[in-house]
């Protein structure tokens, strides 16, 4: 009877699939056998990779020093720490919305769509909306009635899920009536 070859796995990390996936793709694998400008591209973008993961680790390292973060196993969280180095910020902010401005007839409007693999983030994102005084209109949709573009910013900077993060004015609405009277206007 044959012997059965155990499969070796290799384990690639995120900057060597980053590099396969680039090497994948026909254009520029024919451009890599074709050209040397080809090949320094792809080196370049290969450093840019590996520098912006060294920046992120370095950061996480900080963050761990400082007890912000803790690490379970490959997933890391925040701590009570954390929680309220990044809410301090935002309770601050929520406390300028909830001074009693006058309404300017305009629709502030919170839209993020955040992938699962960010869910503590976006559950996150959704508190500090709550806490601010939003009214969900749909799942991931939010709106307020008076300016928080600073909270907005302060949200998109602060967790690092700008692309995912939409805000905008609008002057009308469907419903509108329903919505002055859930913010008392």
């Amino acid at each position: 009877m044959p012997k059965r070859q155990a499969r070796r796995k290799h384990r690639l990390g995120s900057l060597e699939r980053d590099i396969l996936a680039d090497l994948s793709a026909g254009d520029l694998l024919y451009g890599f056998l074709l050209s040397a400008r080809s090949s320094r591209l792809m080196f370049k973008r290969a450093r840019e990779h590996a520098q912006h993961r060294y920046r992120k680790k370095k950061a996480i390292e900080r963050l761990k020093k400082m007890k912000f973060i803790i690490e379970h196993g490959h997933k890391l969280s925040l701590t009570e720490k954390g929680v309220d180095a990044l809410g301090g910020a935002i309770h601050t902010t929520a406390a300028l919305l909830q001074n009693g401005t006058r309404w300017d007839g305009r629709w502030r409007i919170v839209v993020f769509d955040i992938p699962e693999k960010y869910r503590l983030l976006r559950s996150h994102v959704r508190n500090i909306l709550k806490r601010a005084g939003f009214v969900q209109l749909q799942q991931s949709v939010w709106i307020f009635p008076h300016d928080c573009k600073e909270l907005v910013q302060l949200i998109q900077r602060e967790s690092a899920l700008s692309k995912f993060i939409l805000y905008g004015v609008l002057e009308r609405i469907e419903s509108e009536e329903r919505l002055k009277k859930l913010f008392r206007i």
